[in-house]
């Protein structure tokens, strides 16, 4: 099952508190990529916003996935998780037409 993480910073937190653990959490990014869990990561260019979409059986795991993410773990990152699914709606296209 596919899912979009949104990781944003958390209320009152500020650059200096990311700073010391930007290393940290680039690995730990990296290493959800190649391991084959994380497909896709988002830098926002309108604020402070990741996006990070990953590929894995259920929303448990994805959890467990983010939740192990440093800056997640500190709490300077809230993340919001969204179920991706088919857009089952494109179906109306093909639809024989109402008589």
């Amino acid at each position: 099952m596919k899912y979009l993480v949104l990781l944003k910073p958390a209320p009152g937190k500020t650059a200096a508190d990311f700073r010391p653990h930007m290393v940290s959490e680039i690995g730990a990014v990296w290493s959800s990529y190649v391991s084959d869990e994380l497909r896709e990561f988002y830098l926002s260019s309108e604020g402070p916003v990741v996006t990070l979409v990953y590929e894995l059986p259920d929303r448990q795991a994805v959890e467990r996935a983010v939740d192990a993410l440093p800056m997640v773990e500190l709490g300077l990152l809230d993340r919001e998780l969204v179920h991706l699914g088919p857009f089952q709606q494109i179906s109306a296209l093909f639809a024989p037409p109402a008589p």
